[in-house]
């Protein structure tokens, strides 16, 4: 899938799930600072992983999919309990529900605004799709503030997530932790602009490690055309180490889906300025299939992939 469904899954004007309960007037969250990476088991953020064929690329590819866990997880927790209604108690704006087992989630309204809730897992037992039935600990603060001056809407916001826990059939230790902030800017004429920044986002499962850090997405949007440009690192266990990926040329793609119609991406790994380059619609270097929009080139060398229009969702974007 696309690096902006990646990086924007949480943000920009969603739901905060059950944050309705409850009555508000908290103190509002702080957004973090010097957030950084702490469930690491390689070290893999200290070593540049190995890049040098197309079978490398496959392999930074799925860590990259696997990057979305932790954004997956989060949406499915908060669909999860949007229904929930068991309240335990209430103490001013914490209301705290039962779970599926003796366990409880405490939701508390920061604010007035239902816009700015911390939840508080205490050994919760939930189902969500892509894990199954588990068990969570820890806190998880969800902050999305609408704002409008002189008729330019602004949406501000952020989630930090620390939580641990167990997949219940597996027996696997789980753990999320990081976090990331967005802006979003709608003027009456212009562009509408979008700002997507990660220090640290984390997602371990047993020993399968995948963490995006130093990551910024900016979109920009008019006339129905989206242009994005992506910087960020990539970390994992699988490909034993980290990638960056950097923008060399603005991607520009219609406005809701579809393969860029121009833009290259690096992907660059060990040996250092070595890596894979890839280059959409008139981007790309003739000749060509005639059905190709997307290739993907080891840096250095001739050897290219070409891709059509049902294979592009696969890439970096």
């Amino acid at each position: 899938m696309g690096t902006v469904s990646a990086l924007a899954a949480c943000g920009g004007g969603g739901s905060s799930g059950s944050s309705d309960n409850g009555s508000g007037g908290g103190t509002p969250s702080v957004p973090p600072e010097g957030v950084g990476l702490v469930l690491d088991p390689g070290p893999f953020s200290e070593r540049r992983a190995t890049v040098e064929t197309q079978a490398d690329f496959e392999a930074v590819q799925g860590v990259f999919s696997d990057a979305d866990q932790t954004y997956l997880a989060i949406d499915e927790i908060r669909q999860e309990i949007r229904g929930w209604n068991d309240v335990v108690s209430q103490d001013g704006n914490t209301v705290t529900l039962s779970c599926d087992n003796a366990g409880t989630l405490a939701l508390t309204l920061n604010q007035e605004a239902p816009t700015d809730v911390t939840w508080q897992f205490r050994n919760c037992q939930l189902e969500v799709p892509s894990l199954n039935t588990i068990v969570l600990d820890g806190t998880y603060t969800y902050v999305n503030i609408e704002s409008e001056s002189d008729g330019t809407e602004r949406v501000d916001g952020f989630q930090e997530i620390d939580l641990t826990g167990t997949i219940v059939g597996s027996g696997e230790s789980i753990a999320m932790q990081g976090a990331d902030f967005w802006e979003i800017v709608v003027p009456p004429e212009g562009p509408r602009t979008e700002t997507y920044t990660t220090e640290a986002l984390e997602f371990l499962r047993g020993t399968d490690y995948q963490a995006i850090e130093t990551a910024e997405t900016a979109l920009s949007t008019v006339g129905g055309i989206t242009s994005v440009t992506l910087n960020a690192r990539l970390i994992g266990s699988a490909i034993d180490g980290f990638v960056d990926i950097t923008t060399e040329e603005t991607i520009q793609r219609v406005s809701g889906g579809g393969c860029p119609s121009v833009g290259i991406v690096r992907v660059v790994g060990a040996p250092e300025n070595s890596g894979v380059e890839i280059r959409y619609g008139d981007s790309m270097v003739a000749p060509l299939d005639q059905a190709t929009v997307a290739t993907t080139t080891v840096i250095g060398t001739t050897d290219t992939v070409e891709y059509d229009e049902t294979e592009c969702s696969e890439l970096i974007y």
